[in-house]
């Protein structure tokens, strides 16, 4: 845990906001608890949420999701997320909680925690009182809680890291790619196939979240993200 590195600047890395590493522990307001990694590389980011798939966007508006057990990968481009009527927040997703919320929140007091000076706001936020701890030299939080009093969703950071270009390129190496515009085309591919019967690719959980961590469904959507 980050709070160990307390009184000993030596065990802290050196970071570069655009080039790291982060893991989150993330609970929502029915307790249940899972894990989330981002990863920067430039303006170009990854975001994890379970084993079986990962999500990646580009500076240029792309967004690709893999899938490392099969080693697959389905890009799609703008035209394709506003097809889908999709909608996200690129700077929410690069720094888990849009800067913005600062606006619309009260200072209140500078702490250090771990490695990190933090900078904490209280307010509320979709209607609920909450607050946030957050790390102005890395653009990310320290900890949200959306409902302060009775959490909806709470991000606690567990791992910050350097995290190099090469590093980065590696993880999204050596996949087979198909368009998300030729996935029609393809369901005789038993892939495709099994991705569109789990939901994964046309009618389940897009891969998109809200200001609330709430998935965004595509449009048609059934699916969930337990698959």
């Amino acid at each position: 845990m980050l709070e160990s590195n307390k009184g000993t600047s030596v065990d802290c890395p050196t970071l570069i906001a655009e080039h790291l590493k982060v893991q989150y522990q993330v609970t929502n307001g029915k307790g249940q608890q899972w894990e989330m990694t981002l990863i920067r590389n430039g303006q170009d980011f990854i975001i994890q949420r379970d084993a079986a798939t990962f999500e990646q966007w580009t500076s240029h508006g792309e967004y690709v999701r893999y899938f490392p057990v099969e080693k697959r990968s389905v890009t799609y481009r703008k035209g394709d997320l506003r097809a889908l009527n999709v909608q996200h927040d690129r700077d929410q997703l690069y720094h888990v909680v849009s800067p913005k919320l600062q606006t619309h929140m009260v200072k209140t007091q500078v702490q250090q925690l771990g490695c990190f000076e933090t900078q904490g706001f209280a307010g509320k936020v979709n209607g609920l009182e909450s607050q946030l701890l957050w790390i102005d030299t890395i653009g990310l939080p320290y900890q949200f809680t959306l409902g302060a009093t009775q959490p909806n969703l709470d991000y606690k950071l567990v791992i910050v890291e350097p995290f190099s270009g090469d590093a980065y390129s590696a993880l999204t190496q050596d996949f087979q790619d198909i368009d998300f515009a030729d996935v029609g085309d393809s369901e005789s591919d038993p892939f495709i196939a099994k991705m569109i019967n789990q939901g994964f690719i046309e009618h389940g959980s897009s891969g998109f979240y809200n200001s609330e961590g709430q998935a965004i469904e595509a449009q048609g959507g059934h699916g969930n993200h337990s698959h």
